[in-house]
């Protein structure tokens, strides 16, 4: 496996795309990513404990030789604990929340966790008691047009981000014939959560 194959594959499973990525880990921009893609660098220490330091359970030897696992626990996946309440009830500090269920789905195993989606905002691409499977993420790292689970002071949903002006998003429905656009101050959001992946119930 190439360098950019380990990192591409690290990329993957935390739910980033790769100019996300390079925010998360505090990059200005992603060139030095794309130059390992190109093959003109390898993974270099400094980068590999970059990486590690932000994500812990990143195998920082792995990362620069390619030897061993990925994980620093193996290739075990994480369950994945989702919780069945209302956003309305939605706290940030997830010891505070009892999981309904642990899940364990390989493919999104560096998701945080999932929830069960309300109503129709979102609908088709996410349609009403959908498992949303999300990953927290910084609000440097926010890629406009991704959709996000955003917690904020006064409300909590799952939209599109879009920006708006230096400290406004605008949050918008895919169902846009019912839902209006919601202009956020991004200093009133708690938590910003990537939504990574979608599991309807009835394949379930």
């Amino acid at each position: 496996m190439s360098n950019w194959e380990r990192l591409e594959k690290v990329i993957q499973y935390l739910g980033f795309n790769v100019n996300s990525f390079a925010k998360e880990i505090g990059l200005n921009r992603a060139e030095r990513l794309y130059q390992i893609k190109r093959g003109n660098y390898a993974i270099s220490k400094n980068l590999a404990g970059t990486i590690a330091s932000h994500f812990p359970d990143i195998n920082e030897a792995w990362l620069i030789t390619g030897e061993g696992n990925m994980l620093k626990d193996g290739d075990s996946y994480c369950k994945i604990p989702l919780f069945n309440i209302s956003l309305d009830d939605f706290k940030t500090d997830l010891s505070l929340m009892t999981p309904a269920h642990e899940l364990e789905i390989p493919i999104l195993s560096g998701s945080d966790f999932a929830i069960v989606n309300e109503g129709e905002a979102m609908s088709p691409e996410i349609e009403h008691a959908s498992i949303v499977f999300v990953k927290e993420v910084d609000k440097s790292a926010v890629i406009y047009g991704d959709i996000y689970l955003i917690i904020s002071e006064h409300i909590n949903l799952i939209r599109f981000v879009r920006g708006f002006d230096e400290v406004k998003w605008k949050l918008v429905a895919k169902n846009s014939v019912d839902y209006d656009d919601i202009f956020i101050d991004q200093r009133a959001v708690k938590a910003v959560y990537k939504v990574k992946g979608v599991l309807s119930m009835v394949t379930m």
